[in-house]
């Protein structure tokens, strides 16, 4: 008999082993609070002390250096901290989402608040005419390829910083330039002086190579160091993760890939990788990011649709979930957890709904693709959690969002402006400071 029971227990045991994680052991939300996307802020009670800074507003009608030159399509931005400064990265095109022309910008700021006006990292680059995408009667001919990537940036082992970009082609409005069938991930060195290094390629697209594209391949470059950044970013597997849009169909170079979209992750406590995507899918992966945990699933108790979702471990050791908490992509809300695993609340981060003053090809409106500093990218000086986004996808804006979170104050401010020698200074205030009725000290 006592054999019996041991084996039964035995087989009991491997039956749990088997089963499939639970909702518990993945990214889930235990908390009661939900927004109302009927209120522009979804009702939520807003953060202590956070600061939303515009930091580029469109401007069509009078275009300048400071707006991109009248471009008003302006979205997906990415952020970096290095060399004691921010480095802010996003798409432009004229008008419309995925009509060209399109090349990607990068601004620098010292302290979050006072921004270099854009300028143009990855340029322009025509399609050969004559291509033509598999299963499309068009061919191209004076075609400008449409830039669209999900990572921006790398800080390599030796301390370079290398920004990336990634050239597709749509040939119509509604043709998509993340569709596997583009041109190929370029990258570019970002030196302390401000000036960048050449434009090399690190991917291409199937039928596409060093002799038919317009820059060399990273290997052709002199820079010994820069070609080890360039293959530690080729090694990583949760950079290739991210690219998983743009590559080729099926390649194996990326290691999960399925059609899930805007891949970002942190590290837990025990050294695993949590991610997460669109839609609030998530997984968990133990080896690093070669491998992850299926069926992907929807974070159990998240509101996410096709919005991005960012997560990030903050600087004392918590972490805190930023995205759109509805249908819609408004308002701007954040989630902490103590664990990387269960989120408890849900915060106001950023809830003015602007009109849209430029419409366009799949324009929508509300603070949205929202992204923080990806870990490995630097840790501002005063430890806060920066998030980048844009407002309407036209006008590009920061927020600082200090750590600790802080949900709820304890008295009204009370501060002598005359004692603050700067706005960042003012941590027990709420500031929305746009470009053109800026909040300043």
């Amino acid at each position: 008999m006592k054999y019996i029971s041991q084996s039964l227990l035995a087989l009991a045991m491997g039956c749990l082993a088997a089963l499939p994680a639970s909702a518990q052991d993945k990214i889930h939300y235990t908390g009661t609070e939900l927004a109302n996307p009927a209120y522009h802020d979804g009702q939520l009670s807003p953060v202590v002390g956070v600061h939303n800074i515009q930091i580029m507003r469109a401007n069509r009608e009078f275009p300048d250096s400071s707006n991109g030159n009248g471009w008003t399509y302006n979205h997906q931005p990415m952020l970096a901290y290095w060399n004691g400064q921010f480095y802010y990265q996003y798409l432009c095109d004229p008008v419309d989402e995925h009509v060209p022309p399109s090349h990607t910008v990068l601004m620098t700021s010292k302290d979050g608040y006072h921004w270099t006006n854009p300028q143009i990292v990855f340029p322009e680059y025509k399609v050969p005419d004559g291509y033509t995408k598999a299963g499309r009667q068009d061919v191209a001919k004076n075609l400008i390829a449409i830039m669209h990537q999900r990572v921006g940036f790398y800080v390599s082992k030796s301390g370079k910083l290398i920004t990336m970009g990634n050239y597709g082609v749509a040939m119509d409005k509604k043709d998509d330039p993340n569709d596997g069938n583009g041109i190929g991930r370029v990258v570019r060195e970002i030196k302390k002086d401000g000036t960048y290094g050449p434009i090399y390629f690190i991917y291409y697209n199937h039928g596409f190579n060093e002799k038919n594209t317009a820059f060399p391949y990273f290997k052709r470059s002199k820079d010994k160091a820069f070609v080890k950044a360039c293959q530690e970013i080729l090694d990583n597997p949760l950079y290739r993760m991210q690219w998983v849009e743009e590559a080729d169909r099926n390649d194996p170079i990326i290691p999960l890939n399925k059609e899930y979209k805007a891949f970002n992750y942190y590290t837990l406590p025990d050294g695993k990788i949590a991610c997460l995507w669109k839609h609030a899918l998530t997984s968990i992966s133990e080896d690093g990011g070669n491998n992850w945990a299926e069926p992907v699933l929807r974070a159990k108790g998240f509101v996410n649709s096709n919005a991005k979702i960012w997560g990030q471990r903050l600087s004392d050791g918590t972490y805190a979930t930023v995205y759109n908490p509805s249908e819609f992509r408004w308002p701007l809300a954040i989630s902490l957890s103590k664990d990387g695993l269960e989120y408890t609340t849900l915060n106001l981060v950023h809830g003015e709904i602007t009109p849209m003053r430029y419409g366009g090809n799949y324009k929508s409106y509300g603070p949205q693709y929202v992204r923080g500093i990806q870990e490995g990218n630097g840790t501002p000086k005063d430890g806060d959690l920066w998030v980048a986004y844009s407002v309407n996808k036209e006008d590009m804006w920061v927020s600082r969002i200090p750590v600790p979170v802080k949900l709820k104050a304890a008295a009204h401010a009370d501060d002598d402006f005359s004692q603050f020698a700067e706005l960042s200074q003012l941590t027990d205030w709420n500031i929305y400071s746009p470009v053109c009725t800026c909040v300043a000290r």
